[in-house]
């Protein structure tokens, strides 16, 4: 399904009887050589994590457009690093739910709490609204897609895992693994809330080659927004776990 047509659908959809798509976004079939770099920033009512700010830096000294999905939790315990995010124009906002809540397990009810409480506190902090949703652990199910649906957002998931979270894969694995995987319309996961203690170390380099390979850095709703652009749904599970 093209961007495009899946847009058109939003837009004629009523509140209940709505087409919704099948399963969410993985990546895209472009011709264009662009990927997208995308940052967790998790944090849980139990949990704060952290902010890498040099993972930040990278980004802010390379000037890489990204997009960082944050929970609303995550938001409101770090208001620097928001303030920081916010004046980056080149950085995209998505949602990463309000606290890290396995969404295919929520009631309706709390499932649209935790993403439409997360859109108001991320568009009021940040100053613009989260363009695509992504579910913690890419946990989903119908019910997810129709939440979604209804605050026409779409469900992003991704095509590469770069191993970060707990640091269970070292950086030059990290590397190698990144840039064997990464092709055209690929969409990488990284974290940038202390969970993936390696990314600092490897992200310029990661960045350099893949710059090497002839690619260039978008967006997530950019690169669903490419006018070739062709919908790679992720694989049909209802309750998908993230890989380590």
């Amino acid at each position: 399904m093209s961007l495009l047509l899946w847009l058109m659908s939003l837009a004629l959809r009523s509140d209940l009887a709505q087409p919704v798509a099948s399963a969410p976004i993985a990546g895209v079939r472009t011709h264009a050589p662009v990927v997208a770099l995308t940052f967790d920033a998790c944090a849980t009512s139990k949990q704060a994590n952290g902010f890498d700010q040099q993972v930040f830096d990278i980004l802010t000294r390379e000037k890489i457009p990204a997009t960082i999905y944050m929970t609303g939790t995550w938001a409101e315990t770090h208001p620097a690093a928001v303030r920081q995010i916010a004046a980056a124009s080149y950085i995209e906002i998505g949602n990463h739910s309000y606290s890290h809540a396995r969404l295919s397990l929520l009631p309706p009810d709390r499932l649209r709490a935790q993403i439409d409480d997360t859109n108001q506190i991320l568009s009021g902090a940040l100053g613009r609204p989260p363009l695509s949703l992504r579910p913690p652990a890419g946990a989903w199910n119908r019910q997810v897609l129709l939440a979604a649906a209804r605050a026409h957002l779409p469900v992003v998931l991704w095509t590469v895992v770069s191993g970060d979270a707990g640091g269970h894969v070292p950086a030059e694995r990290m590397r190698r693994l990144v840039l064997a995987q990464t092709e055209r319309g690929a969409i990488v996961i990284f974290h940038i809330n202390g969970r993936g203690p390696f990314t600092k170390e490897v992200l310029s380099d990661i960045i350099t080659g893949l710059r090497a390979k002839g690619f260039r850095f978008v967006t997530v709703s950019q690169l669903l927004s490419l006018p070739d652009a062709i919908l790679v749904s992720a694989p049909p599970t209802h309750d998908q776990p993230e890989r380590k």
